[in-house]
């Protein structure tokens, strides 16, 4: 399906939190005298704690079981991926002061949308059509949602029969969202983050079914 396409523009790795959390506050250039003294700030491991509570819109105690130093070493792969979304996206350092001040609202972007911007943006209601009523076309969105989210085919077979996944956690529907705004980014356009043709697939989403 031609329209995966735009997926390749996506990293394909996850990024090392305490890389990112360089990035993040603008340290990553420094000297290594000069990174330990930030790093060992004693607000640093809260600042940092804060920033992944913000953008994976999850409670402190959760971060913090994932280590008790700055390398966070039990965070778990999809949310690595995430952060190399977030990465490319550039969303921080810029949305960094809002992270902090609590203001920040992480994009969230559920799996029928996600999917309908890849499969079906930009086809015609006939193509759309013969997408949807593709024999393949279910293991094709699986498989989109465990590359993309880094998890395990079975878990997304768990959220649902079709196409809306309606059982997909709240943070993958972030994770979704910042591979959206990477995409954006990439393409130097903002034509992914409009909204799809909501009629044409609509109307061909049920004829299908």
């Amino acid at each position: 399906m031609k329209n995966c396409e735009i997926l390749k523009s996506l990293p394909k790795e996850g990024l090392e939190p305490r890389q990112f959390l360089r990035h993040c506050f603008g340290i990553a250039e420094l000297t290594p005298s000069e990174l330990l003294e930030e790093e060992t700030d004693s607000q640093y491991r809260k600042k940092c704690i804060t920033v992944f509570c913000a953008i994976f819109d999850i409670q402190r105690a959760t971060v913090r079981k994932w280590g008790s130093d700055l390398n966070f070493e039990g965070m778990p792969k999809y949310c690595r991926i995430a952060l190399a979304y977030i990465y490319d996206a550039q969303i921080v350092p810029r949305q960094l002061g809002s992270i902090l001040r609590g203001d920040f609202v992480p994009p969230s972007v559920d799996a029928q949308t996600f999917l309908e911007k890849v499969l079906l943006d930009g086809l015609t209601e006939q193509e759309i059509l013969q997408t949807v009523s593709h024999a393949n076309f279910r293991g094709t969105c699986v498989k989109i949602l465990t590359d993309v989210l880094q998890i395990g085919t079975k878990s997304v077979q768990d959220w649902g029969q079709d196409m809306s996944f309606q059982k997909m956690p709240r943070i993958h529907k972030h994770t979704l969202g910042y591979a959206l705004a990477a995409i954006s980014r990439a393409s130097s356009t903002d034509a992914y983050l409009k909204p799809s043709k909501p009629a044409a697939v609509s109307k061909a989403l049920s004829t299908a079914a």
